[in-house]
């Protein structure tokens, strides 16, 4: 089972790195901090932030709770928080577990959701994370580019924020910027030709400031969409999806002064 773990706000990943310093591996399977993707405007530019999902929080799976929880009074953070009596030590739920599940990645982050609008706030299209979990968005903020969602953790409800990402921002570049998690950043990330970006904590004056060019690809394609082919007969073509399948689309073209439906592999269309 998943427990979690209160700990001083900032102080997350100092405390799974004494866990696993200190506790024998045979009493838990998993030591974590769940961080999610987050992006930031700033100067017309969007720049992408890691940041802690849950700051405060520390999850650690295991099915010896027993046995646990008294090795980890043998851990200093823990056992000073035991003495002031703000030591938490509690499971979540099965279907809680179920919900992180399907939201973070193995590396323990939520990414960031693909969210395309009208023009008129009216949305059309959800791609990552958020889609499964549509039906849970509170509010969306655009501007700030996050989406409230109601969630049940501990046994309460609460509410937290999800990075989304636009249409606007698929179409520049992006910026690494604020990294507080001790991880290395995703390929698909990372620009070709780019330099690796620097976690802040690894070098500190890095702090806020984009340390690489990223890009984005959502290679769902959607009736609608404006696309090119890129190779056959119809290369070069441009025209709009009137219809998905499974390894094919049909792409709505004007030849011979009308409207005609060509049928081409999703590999050989580009989403411009």
């Amino acid at each position: 089972m998943w427990y979690v773990l209160q700990t001083i706000t900032g102080q997350e990943e100092e405390l799974v790195h004494m866990i696993k310093e200190v506790v024998p591996t045979h009493v838990y399977s998993d030591c974590f901090v769940a961080y999610y993707e987050r992006v930031w405007r700033r100067q017309q530019q969007s720049i992408v932030h890691v940041e802690r999902l849950f700051p405060g929080y520390v999850f650690i799976v295991s099915d010896n709770p027993n046995e646990l929880y008294l090795e980890l009074k043998r851990v200093p953070a823990m056992s000073k928080l035991i003495s002031a009596g703000k030591f938490e030590f509690l499971p979540i739920e099965r279907e809680e577990e179920a919900f992180f599940h399907a939201l973070l990645t193995e590396e323990r982050i939520v990414r960031l959701s693909y969210v395309e609008t009208d023009g008129r706030g009216n949305i059309y299209r959800i791609s990552g994370p958020l889609k499964q979990f549509a039906d849970q968005v509170v509010k969306f903020q655009f501007k700030k580019r996050y989406a409230i969602i109601r969630f049940h953790m501990l046994g309460m409800e609460k509410t937290g924020t999800l990075g989304i990402i636009l249409r606007e921002d698929v179409r520049q570049e992006i910026a690494y910027g604020k990294v507080e998690a001790p991880i290395t950043v995703p390929e698909q990330y990372i620009a070709e030709g780019a330099p690796a970006p620097r976690n802040n904590k690894d070098d500190a004056s890095s702090k806020g400031n984009a340390s690489s060019a990223i890009t984005m690809a959502f290679d769902d394609l959607f009736v609608g969409d404006r696309v090119e082919v890129t190779s056959g007969m119809l290369e070069s073509v441009i025209g709009v999806v009137w219809r998905v399948k499974k390894t094919t689309v049909e792409v709505g073209v004007r030849l011979f002064g009308q409207d005609m439906a060509m049928e081409v592999a999703k590999e050989d269309v580009r989403r411009l």
